[in-house]
């Protein structure tokens, strides 16, 4: 059924109980940390495994480089195929994919057989089934949590992304020290899990009134100009590739500052951890700021919180304490980002969830990838403090966008609308 605005709202909407105890969202929560973690850990193991091939840093970065290419050019095609096809369905295939193909390369590896040609093939389609894998995972959270919800799931999620990332780096160097098959073996047995838990969700993850089929570019393009036609959807794909190109640059400026001092390896590591540390931190409290403020009240205090925490971690760099304010900017990362997604989803109808949810994660994350350039740039002609200063002021920028831009002032009226 839809309402008077013409927005879908689904008559089988899931029953509100805690999200611990929400089964649905608990399989799906726990198989995407396992693969989650199993994918950080592959990633770390994918460049070693081609230098130990190779002896070549430079295919071990072509390598990289062409898998994320890929991933990015995959974004806007996988949403639109997550709304033609049943969402759960594509999450078992692609899961069964990645299972299969790790497993397939672990077991060329002990044999002495895998070459970095083939271990390129593995790394792109495994990064081509995760990209389909996303916008299906995103767009079926709401057939999954109900409403009222949405916001704490996606803080969750966060919460989980930001685990994996502490735990998988690590874990992938200690595993391809045991064994060059090892990590890949075990990725390959993360997708698995991930293939049974989401096998087990239940619920209806494929759109009751679907559109007339198009073809697949012009359902792209339907998504594009929904996400630009709508005020907040607009306003996340013009404000959100800055805090991203921000944040991200920021953590790299702090790297890059640190190995020119002459900071241990160890020490980085131990500073990238308690980065990551605030935003798994981030992902706990999230749920007591969410729903007690407007968005763009929550987003502009945030996003200037930040700003003023990097401007302050610049004074500290190359100290260890460096990590200190930024892992304080992360702590509130989750909560906003939560209250964002779920506005996106709210404003998208059921059908075209997928187009719209990768549309604004595209352009969300396509600015960071030039983020490590740029710090590289100031870092080597300047300092590390003028690179995460340069980084604060990007960040002060987008937290005036959340002022100026009207989706983020109208958003909660939107949302009423949509509910």
């Amino acid at each position: 059924m839809s309402d008077a605005s013409g927005i879908e709202i689904a008559t089988d909407a899931p029953r509100q109980v805690p999200l611990r105890r929400n089964r649905g969202f608990r399989m799906l929560w726990i198989g995407q940390l396992l693969s989650d973690t199993g994918t950080q850990i592959s990633g770390i193991a994918y460049p070693l495994l081609i230098l130990a091939l190779t002896h070549s840093a430079v295919l071990a970065g072509v390598v990289g480089t062409v898998r994320a290419i890929t991933v990015l050019c995959l974004q806007l095609p996988a949403g639109a195929l997550s709304d033609r096809f049943d969402r759960r369905l594509t999450m078992i295939i692609c899961d069964i994919t990645r299972a299969v193909l790790l497993a397939l390369l672990g077991i060329l590896i002990a044999l002495d057989a895998a070459s970095w040609q083939v271990v390129l093939a593995v790394s792109l389609i495994e990064g081509a089934a995760g990209a389909v894998f996303d916008p299906s995972a995103a767009a079926a959270l709401p057939g999954i949590v109900p409403d009222e919800q949405l916001e704490q799931a996606w803080a969750a999620s966060e919460g989980r992304t930001y685990g994996a990332s502490l735990a998988g780096p690590a874990l992938g160097g200690v595993l391809f020290g045991v064994g060059r098959a090892v990590p890949f073996l075990a990725d390959a047995i993360s997708f698995a899990v991930s293939f049974g838990t989401v096998s087990r969700i239940r619920g209806r993850f494929r759109p009751e009134k679907a559109a007339v089929r198009k073809s697949l570019w012009r359902e792209v393009t339907d998504g594009l100009q929904l996400v630009w036609q709508v005020p907040i959807l607009r306003a996340a794909v013009i404000q959100t590739p800055l805090v991203n190109f921000a944040f991200s640059g920021v953590i790299f400026s702090i790297t890059l500052a640190m190995q020119q001092h002459g900071t241990s390896t160890a020490v980085i590591g131990f500073v990238q951890a308690g980065i990551a540390a605030g935003g798994l931190l981030g992902a706990v409290v999230a749920p007591r700021l969410q729903g007690r403020v407007r968005l763009a009240t929550l987003t502009t205090t945030i996003t200037l919180a930040a700003a003023l925490l990097f401007g302050a971690a610049a004074l500290f760099i190359p100290s260890p304490l460096v990590a200190a304010p930024v892992a304080l900017a992360l702590l509130f990362a989750p909560a906003a980002n939560g209250a964002l997604v779920a506005v996106v989803l709210r404003s998208a109808p059921e059908d075209m969830r997928g187009r719209v949810i990768s549309t604004v994660m595209m352009a969300a994350t396509a600015l960071a990838t030039l983020a490590p350039l740029i710090a590289g740039l100031i870092v080597q002609h300047a300092s590390g403090a003028w690179a995460v200063g340069a980084f604060a002021a990007a960040t002060a920028v987008a937290a005036v966008l959340c002022l100026v831009l009207p989706g983020f002032r109208h958003a909660e009226s939107l949302t009423a609308a949509a509910g």
